[in-house]
């Protein structure tokens, strides 16, 4: 097996777990119903990426943590965001995990890129060192801003995916600031 697919899993749930509800379900733009599109809506929990705490991984910095508990939440939900980010640029807001299928080349480089190991892009060993550049020592809960700020510095590194990374301050959006990153080439999502 792929190493990445031993690392991280999909997250599962089952038509029991839906509520009966008549408002539509929103997930990542897409509208659903409940009554109508369970198994739809199953698909596209189920392509998402899930990240959580993990033990026994190789130490942070040689020597440091082997376990993110207690201190690795919101780097986990950073990846998470992050992930889907790379999963709608190399394979398209539309694409699915089928189980038995054989995924894309693309699903596993964007799953390597999260492996908890020194040399991932996106890996609990990149963002807790690059958080020391942020005032973090390792093995400090970040809030969200220090997890995006890391992110963006360690996007850079990443040619493959080449994502512009803009952070929103003062929860206000700039759209002449946004255009500043703006890419030539069309993103699928």
């Amino acid at each position: 097996l792929f190493p990445a697919t031993l690392t991280y899993d999909t997250l599962r749930f089952e038509y029991e777990d839906f509520p009966e509800t008549k408002e539509p379900v929103w997930i990542l733009g897409r509208k659903y119903s409940v009554f109508t599109e369970k198994e739809e809506i199953l698909s596209d929990v189920t392509s998402r990426l899930w990240f959580t705490y993990r033990k026994n991984f190789p130490a942070i910095g040689g020597t440091g943590p082997t376990s993110d508990t207690g201190w690795g939440c919101m780097l986990r939900c950073g990846q998470m965001i992050f992930a889907q980010a790379l999963v709608c640029r190399h394979l398209g807001r539309e694409w699915r995990w089928i189980k038995g299928k054989r995924q894309a080349d693309n699903y596993f480089n964007v799953l390597n890129a999260f492996i908890d190991k020194k040399d991932s892009y996106y890996s609990i060993h990149q963002i807790a060192q690059m958080g020391v550049g942020e005032g973090k020592s390792i093995g400090q809960w970040y809030g969200p801003n220090t997890v995006a700020q890391v992110l963006k510095k360690l996007a850079t590194f990443d040619t493959w995916s080449s994502l512009a990374v803009h952070i929103a301050m003062d929860n206000t959006v700039v759209m002449e600031e946004i255009s500043k990153y703006h890419m030539e080439e069309e993103v699928p999502c």
